[in-house]
């Protein structure tokens, strides 16, 4: 193991940045290897760890956070223009809200994007990984879903939009502006905890209003519509709206579960 470790450290002084920045970040997870480097590259991995000491440490990876914000500013618009979408009866105007919400998608899944490069070349991060991936993931989820929310009544074609689908995307509407407040403020979990916590639960509190919404809407649906077709376009779309509060639930669930680990 040791020569091997010696070997690989050389050909890392060798291979520039890209290959020694990978070996650093094992080296400094596995400080048992440490005493095998070549003496070289023993104060080129010290180099390393106090350059990210001094230069991301301090700041404890505050450029994650913009990220996080631009992906719920994306899923607000989405769900605004899908707001929008639900009270034209102008299937031109639908389509065109559509095409503008998937283009909110197309925008949420670069950031996703982003988001794993950077994730991926930070030694420090303002807390656990995998919380981080959660969190993008599950903004990313919410956005697709609205996204699926649009094509699916644009799929559809009902020939009207009752009332208790416009309330539940009001509701969607409403999760996404909540969303957006609580990653402005996610920055800084100590200070604004119950800010955060209370917004969280404003979230779950859509989210039981919204089943219930829901469940009268379907009975409602079996009692009075005689035209099966229309029914089923009903009932499918009524499905997929309530299914993105659940996803919006998710993301504050996520955010919950971090604020009781880093309390």
């Amino acid at each position: 193991m040791g020569d091997f470790i010696i070997n690989i450290s050389e050909a890392m002084i060798e291979g520039g940045y890209g290959l020694s920045i990978l070996f650093s970040r094992h080296i400094l997870h596995n400080r048992e290897n440490f005493h095998y480097l070549c003496p070289e590259y023993q104060n080129h991995v010290r180099t390393m760890a106090l350059n990210n000491l001094f230069t991301r440490g301090s700041s404890r990876e505050k450029h994650f956070f913009p990220t996080y914000v631009k992906q719920a500013e994306t899923a607000q618009i989405a769900a605004k223009y899908l707001k929008e979408l639900v009270k034209s009866d102008d299937p031109e105007e639908r389509k065109l809200l559509t095409r503008m919400i998937k283009k909110q998608e197309t925008t949420g899944d670069e950031l996703l994007r982003e988001f794993y490069i950077e994730l991926n070349e930070a030694f420090v991060t303002p807390f656990d990984r995998e919380d981080m991936n959660a969190l993008a993931m599950d903004l990313d989820k919410f956005l697709d879903f609205i996204n699926h929310s649009a094509k699916t009544i644009l799929m559809y074609n009902p020939k009207k939009i009752d009332k208790q689908i416009k309330e539940i995307v009001d509701n969607i509407h409403e999760d996404a502006t909540i969303i957006m407040e609580v990653f402005n403020l996610l920055d800084d979990l100590g200070k604004n905890h119950q800010q955060i916590s209370d917004l969280c639960q404003k979230v779950t509190l859509i989210e039981h209003a919204v089943d219930d919404i829901y469940g009268d809407y379907i009975s409602y649906l079996f009692e009075n519509e005689k035209d099966e077709i229309e029914l089923l376009k009903y009932k499918e779309i009524a499905q997929v709206v309530e299914d993105t509060t659940d996803r919006a639930k998710e993301v504050t669930g996520t955010v919950k579960s971090l604020l009781i680990k880093e309390s």
